[in-house]
């Protein structure tokens, strides 16, 4: 497909990066203001702190540098994410990222000075509390000044793997062809495999899922690499800091957008979440049985699972429709609420549609600052599921314009909370959709089995995935391509039964290795999460106000504290267990 080049496309639907640098020369101002405060925060943390006041300075400082690098960090990724042919928006990015050398360092160094300021924490304003205690937490985990350069230094050298994967999958990878049924040849990459695979055509998408997939075999060994080294790079830096395992350093992560708060999620979450969805697949098996049954085949294949099972052909939506469509599907939770998507419709927060040398392979994603809110990247096709994804990310935007409205150092979220209000957006625009019945129903309903088969049971499974890899490196197991293979086809064998792989179902590997290692567990608590706060609002037992509130308190607690202010209880196997129910009963709606 020829994309449109940038400019033809109307500027309503386009980034207005200016809002947050007039230009890049203000950008290169703001980079050189943040080194200057990096240097006086490496100066305030080297004196010794007499008072709460002095501890409350200590603060203000640490919070208004991360402040000061969110914004920085925002702009170089949207502007190279547009513009990827733009040498000069690479260098930003690159100069963005090497922030870091002198950022972590003096950040550190405060932290030191903060774990020796117990005395003086309960003399803070309330409003100070949690943050100095989150803070205080970390600093058990911070290293002595020399390490703590050292690992600053080697922070980007670390991060080759991701480099590599991207490489391998997108800049290196020589798409395969395929001819179309209607006799228009089509290329096959990472950015669009999925639409193509989507062809009701099942021929077709067998040639275009066997061409696909067996380009992608002459990189398997690249891929496996590039995460294994991932994994090694964080078992050292979990080791360094002094972490029980590459699982405990990750489930401590920072919250986004980085205000200095991390997480604190139990390891004990993770191992009942994936163990009770585990427990729970046959939901996931009769939604296979069912798309076998619609489909009309004797053997449910690989290149069966994206092509839609709805009875009628998905129908073709305008932008416009989809911005009517999510304004009535958002009205449950509130007039205000509605009032804050329609403000960011027409405030230029949304890139909308794919263009020339713009990124292309994500359907959508929405990176953030407390200072300047939230930007949509979004790749809108005029389809029922591209509409999906933009309402989606919609959930991350008005989340985000919700915690901004206090203090920026609490304007962000753990990452298991993250997930619930972009979840939540999509079970609303499918009750809406059903509403309004005919083809747009039947998309919805398929569209509703798509989004939370996949961040429900696809993601535990990647989970589980990334967990048995991780065991290998730290217990010093080579990560092979072989042992790699039989993990990945363990994990389909029990989560996809159904499904006839081949002989080989292991070798298309349930990761990517750009993303950081264990991050599907927070799609799995997002769908949790979201069901359950989306069964409260039918019955009447979570009202919109409180629902909001929630939104602006998900810097001020941890994630455990936050999932039962939504009445789950993620230490146990309740909340996991009621999710595969309701997606069975989705099943159940399906099949009648």
């Amino acid at each position: 497909m020829n994309l449109p080049a940038r400019t033809e496309i109307d500027p309503a639907h386009r980034f207005d990066l200016t809002a947050i640098y007039e230009t890049p020369d203000d950008w290169n101002r703001a980079v050189g203001e943040l080194l200057d405060r990096l240097d006086d925060l490496k100066s305030l943390a080297s004196e010794p702190l007499s008072s709460t006041a002095d501890l409350e300075t200590l603060l203000d400082a640490v919070a208004d540098c991360f402040e000061r690098k969110q914004r920085i960090e925002l702009y170089a990724t949207l502007a190279a994410n547009v513009a990827t042919d733009s040498d000069a928006a690479a260098d930003r990015k690159q100069q963005a990222e090497r922030v870091t050398e002198r950022f972590e360092p003096a950040v550190a160094a405060a932290l030191r000075r903060i774990e020796s300021a117990d005395q003086y924490i309960d003399g803070l304003p309330e409003s100070d509390r949690w943050y100095a205690r989150n803070l205080r937490r970390q600093a058990g985990h911070v290293r002595s000044e020399a390490v703590e350069d050292a690992l600053a230094a080697v922070e980007q050298p670390l991060g080759a793997s991701s480099r590599v994967a991207r490489a391998a999958r997108l800049e290196d990878f020589e798409p395969p062809t395929v001819e179309r049924p209607d006799g228009e040849t089509v290329e096959i990459r990472y950015g669009n495999r999925r639409a193509v695979l989507s062809h009701p055509d099942r021929e077709f998408r067998r040639r275009a899922f066997e061409v696909y997939h067996g380009r992608m075999d002459s990189y398997e060994h690249t891929l496996t690499q590039a995460f294994a080294e991932k994994l090694q790079a964080a078992r050292a830096k979990a080791s360094v800091r002094g972490y029980d395992s590459i699982r405990d350093w990750a489930l401590s992560g920072r919250c986004y957008p980085e205000s200095g708060l991390a997480a604190s999620l139990p390891e004990k979450v993770h191992d009942t979440m994936v163990e009770t969805v585990r427990d729970n697949l046959d939901p996931l098996h009769r939604s296979l049985a069912l798309r076998q049954q619609r489909l009309g085949v004797d053997e449910l294949r690989p290149w069966d699972l994206d092509v839609s099972i709805a009875k009628s052909e998905p129908p073709e939506l305008s932008y416009d429709d989809v911005k009517t469509h999510i304004l009535a599907a958002l009205e449950p939770l509130g007039e205000e609420y509605v009032e804050r998507v329609e403000r960011f419709f027409t405030e230029r927060r949304i890139d909308v549609y794919p263009t020339q040398d713009k990124r292309t392979d994500i359907p959508a994603y929405c990176p953030s600052s407390a200072g300047d809110g939230a930007y949509i990247l979004a790749n809108f096709k005029e389809d029922v599921r591209t509409a999906f994804y933009l309402c989606h990310e919609l959930g991350h935007a008005i989340h985000v314009d919700h915690h901004r409205e206090g203090p920026a150092r609490y304007a962000t979220a753990p990452r298991p909370v993250e997930e619930i209000p972009s979840i939540l957006h999509e079970l609303l625009l499918v009750d809406h959709l059903l509403a309004e019945g005919g083809a747009l129903a039947d998309a919805a309903q398929n569209r509703l089995l798509e989004c939370i088969g996949g961040n429900l049971y696809s993601s535990a499974r990647s989970a589980q995935f990334t967990h048995t890899l991780a065991g290998y490196v730290e217990d010093g197991t080579e990560v092979t391509v072989d042992r790699a293979r039989e993990a990945a086809a363990s994990l389909r064998e029990a989560f996809y039964a159904p499904v006839a792989f081949g002989d080989q179902p292991g070798r298309n590997l349930p990761v990517s290795g750009i993303r950081e290692p264990y991050s599907s567990y927070q799609y799995v608590l997002g769908a949790t999460g979201a069901l359950a706060v989306h069964s409260q609002l039918r019955a009447g037992e979570l009202s919109p106000e409180r629902y909001r509130e929630f939104f602006r308190t998900t810097g001020r607690q941890d994630s455990v504290g936050l999932f039962e202010t939504l009445g789950c209880d993620i230490q146990t196997e309740d909340p996991f267990e009621t999710a595969a129910e309701t997606f069975g009963e989705y099943v159940d709606d399906f099949e009648r």
